[in-house]
């Protein structure tokens, strides 16, 4: 059962400061979450000793030990026998933290988002196994007889292996590194592209990874607004009432989602400037500038004093003997996920039969029925069904047996050991995920959003979208995971809009947009380290010659962020919610 939610006041930041902090200085954004989920239980047993130390004789519990402590930044007391027992046992609270965070608690999360991540990473094994990544590469490369082609296949690659993010560095900057070699084109900029065009396509794709994980980080927000009081009596169907409290219909949330699409100002620009870039029209700058005058002049893609990393993940798994690279080998698998994805989308339940009456809105006849249109004005964006754990895998399903059946996997054992081998290169993804869904789930029993929702009460709304879009830009780039940075954020971010009267899908393209800033730029983030390990760059070259992009492109997303703000009505909408 989970945990009561009580408001921790400022201790509710606790496990957010140290989730961030030990991101930070132990260069490892699983540790840092980790131990921000763990602080969590004792913080909660302290404040509340009877949901932790059971059992415990009360006169023990309310027993004294200091009056009063006070220092310049906190003031605490009185401390009781109770509290420490309470922070003591509330370790125990721990495993209800995790297991009723809301990847696990709910069946939608588990199909649509466990199920869907492992099923992608299970089909782009199978893809990298049958030859049809390589075909795609192999097909961009065909045309590239330039330094310029060959960065626009670099950065057509990127956005073509966009399911998700994870494997787009892993695929892209290790598949296309010899080309770019070939041409004198600096390992810094492939990393940049891999970086740079792969994430952000991947974070604007709704059947990628990232469209059911957003999903329910918006949800989380939306249950943190209920809790307040705060939820607008229109959108009161997007929660429903339990003895748990308010939980998310995340099936009714697509509508915000989409519309948080529009207003992810950073993806768009960061696409739009690397494209730019590719094509030779927005210049080499800062580090990017020595690194591509060094290697145009044949002086090494990387230089003597670099130490590249390189991972052999994908160079380790090559392709079947049998395979034939074909792109359209990678092209039929996607589409039947956008297919499966958009059917569910649209699919409005049953057929609007009827029979006696007049013919006019007639579709077809069949058996004596008569097919329909709905009545004029019945119309609806029916957008609740979107199913991304049946459309993963039924992408799976036809990959497997289309590589099968045309012998580019010769056999069953290594059709599943290239699953397998996907499985395991998605692991790091859904881990993070798993304790990022913790921290969200700890810090709103905590009562977080109460807290700093307090803090934004008084300022004008319109500036509410730039600076929600600063504070999560900077913790993503302090914690290096915008996945993490999104579970903290979401449950502040929608109650604060709420209550100041912010536009909605602007506040929510705020927090999109600055937790991708965090994955551009951090050194520790995952990504970026992705990028820089299969690309053969050098770590902190790769991150110092893309920060300056990173900054030019949020500059541009906060600017946009600040006059949508005073322009925008706070009930403005793309699609109807």
């Amino acid at each position: 059962m989970a945990l009561e939610s009580i408001d921790a006041g400022v201790w509710s930041l606790v496990p957010a400061i140290l989730a961030i902090t030990l991101a930070w200085t132990t260069r490892d954004a699983l540790i840092g979450l980790f131990v921000g989920v763990a602080s969590a239980g004792p913080i909660y047993g302290a404040l509340k000793p009877g949901a932790a130390a059971v059992g415990v004789p009360p006169d023990m519990v309310g027993q004294v030990l200091v009056s009063q402590i006070q220092t310049p930044w906190l003031t605490v007391g009185p401390v009781t026998t109770g509290n420490l027992l309470g922070a003591l046992f509330g370790l125990k609270l721990i495993p209800t933290l995790v297991a009723t965070a809301p990847l696990f608690s709910s069946a939608w999360y588990v199909e649509n988002v466990l199920l869907a991540i492992f099923a992608i990473g299970g089909m782009i094994g199978l893809m990298i196994r049958a030859g049809a990544i390589q075909g795609v590469l192999e097909a961009l490369a065909d045309w590239a007889d330039s330094p310029a082609d060959a960065e626009k296949a670099a950065y057509i690659a990127g956005i073509a292996v966009h399911i998700d993010d994870y494997f787009n560095c892993l695929v892209v900057g290790s598949m296309m590194r010899p080309l770019t070699d070939k041409y004198n084109v600096s390992r810094a900029k492939l990393a940049y592209y891999v970086d740079s065009a792969g994430s952000p396509a991947a974070r604007l794709a709704f059947y990628s990874t990232w469209g059911a994980a957003l999903i329910g980080f918006i949800g989380a927000g939306l249950e943190s607004a209920a809790s307040q009081g705060v939820l607008p009596q229109a959108m009161s169907g997007f929660v429903k009432a339990g003895s748990d409290g308010p939980t998310a219909v995340t099936a009714e949330i697509w509508p915000l989602f989409f519309n948080s699409l529009f207003f992810g100002f950073y993806s768009w620009v960061a696409l739009i400037i690397a494209a730019l870039v590719a094509w030779q029209v927005f210049p080499n700058i800062f580090g990017m500038k020595r690194e591509e005058e060094r290697a145009r002049a044949g002086n090494g893609v990387v230089g003597e004093d670099h130490d590249p990393m390189i991972s052999e993940e994908m160079d380790r798994y090559e392709m079947a003997e049998t395979a034939t690279t074909d792109w359209r080998n990678f092209a039929v698998p996607v589409a039947v996920m956008i297919a499966v994805g958009l059917g569910a989308m649209f699919w409005r339940g049953s057929p609007v039969v009827h029979v006696p009456g007049e013919p006019e809105n007639l579709l077809f006849a069949l058996g004596g029925y008569q097919f329909m249109l709905p009545p004029a004005g019945e119309w609806a964006f029916n957008i609740g069904g979107v199913k991304l754990g049946l459309a993963a895998t039924a992408a799976l399903v036809v990959a497997a047996v289309l590589y099968r059946l045309r012998g580019d996997i010769p056999s069953n054992d290594d059709a599943t050991d290239a699953m397998v081998h996907g499985f395991k290169g998605i692991f790091l993804a859904a881990l993070i995920l798993m304790l990022a869904s913790s921290i969200q789930n700890s810090v709103t029993v905590l009562g977080i959003s109460n807290f700093v929702t307090d803090w934004f009460r008084g300022v004008p709304a319109a500036v509410i979208p730039l600076l929600v879009f600063l504070a999560t830009a900077g913790i993503s780039f302090a914690d290096g995971s915008s996945w993490s940075t999104y579970g903290i954020m979401f449950p502040i971010a929608i109650p604060v809009a709420f209550t100041t009267g912010a536009n909605l899908p602007l506040v929510l393209g705020a927090v999109f947009s600055g937790g991708i800033f965090g994955d551009h730029s951090s050194p520790i983030s995952d990504t970026t380290v992705l990028a820089s390990s299969t690309s053969g760059s050098d770590h902190l070259v790769h991150v110092r010659t893309q920060i300056p992009y990173a900054v030019v492109t949020a500059a541009i997303a906060g600017t946009l962020f600040l006059l949508l703000g005073f322009v925008l009505p706070q009930g403005f909408e793309i699609f109807p919610y």
